[in-house]
């Protein structure tokens, strides 16, 4: 039996709005707004509005290995993207309830592809040749950074290493 298979990490991926529920589910708006990671790092809501976007662009990079022959994948500017939208100034639950319908439509595109399409492959910006299933992973890795993150603007994780 194969231990790392698509099927666990889209288990994995739903996980992530569930955690990040307990997270906010009760937070106030001006708290989001207020806790940050650090003097000159984001706020809550900013993390947010971070995961949100980049979903979006996540998928959009497994659209174009799946349409295109190891197509170049876009770079995106994440702090530009954090100005222009002005993250800081939106609706947490918004920005949530947006997240969560990206990320329900995000796993059914996964759960029906093939393992000849989790092979497909573009050209990452940064990483190189990287696979829609390298992709899945990065999406695991990038939500855990960013629970990550918010746990620590809330003030609920003491880093231990």
């Amino acid at each position: 039996m194969t231990y790392v298979t698509p099927d666990r990490f889209i288990a994995d991926a739903q996980r992530t709005p569930v955690i990040l529920n307990a997270f906010i589910g009760d937070l106030s708006s001006e708290r989001a707004m207020e806790a940050k990671d650090g003097p000159d790092g984001w706020s809550v809501v900013e993390v947010v509005c971070h995961l949100r976007d980049f979903e979006g662009y996540f998928r959009g990079r497994v659209e174009l290995m799946l349409a295109q022959e190891t197509p170049a994948l876009p770079r995106y500017d994440h702090e530009a993207l954090a100005i222009e939208r002005d993250y800081q100034h939106q609706n947490l639950m918004e920005v949530f309830t947006d997240l969560l319908s990206k990320r329900i439509a995000f796993l059914e595109l996964f759960e029906s592809l093939t393992p000849e399409q989790f092979s497909r492959t573009g050209m990452h910006p940064e990483s190189g040749s990287i696979s829609v299933f390298d992709a899945l992973v990065q999406l695991i890795h990038h939500d855990l950074t960013h629970l990550d993150q918010i746990a620590r603007c809330l003030g609920l994780s003491d880093r231990l290493l």
